[in-house]
């Protein structure tokens, strides 16, 4: 049994429960205690991914992923870019959309 899962089980013992999200660094099993999820397989704990004691999180309450939204905002930009005939403007578009790239590379790299 690894140290992890040692870990795990004794979180559980103390009341720790299954989190329904995998997580985001390794996509391994999570467990929730004090509002710390913590991965099972890799260790880490996503603290940016708190809440309440005894709130689960559901895919569906959480609405669009960070992706989803990245998607949108590439479409608006797209549109407002199609639109735009100020140069200045247009240069400011695709810099924002070269961004959006970005962070979505990086997003599927996590």
């Amino acid at each position: 049994m690894s140290e992890f899962t040692k870990k795990a089980v004794e979180m559980l013992l103390k009341g720790a429960t299954l989190v329904s999200d995998p997580c985001p660094y390794c996509k391994g099993v999570r467990i929730m205690k004090d509002g710390n999820a913590f991965c099972v397989n890799c260790g880490r704990e996503a603290k940016e991914e708190k809440v309440s004691q005894g709130e689960e999180k559901t895919s569906e309450a959480k609405g669009p992923s960070p992706t989803d939204k990245l998607d949108q905002k590439l479409k608006d930009l797209t549109t407002e870019l199609q639109q735009e005939k100020d140069y200045a403007k247009q240069q400011q578009i695709l810099k924002s959309i070269n961004e959006i790239i970005a962070i979505k590379e990086k997003l599927k790299n996590l």
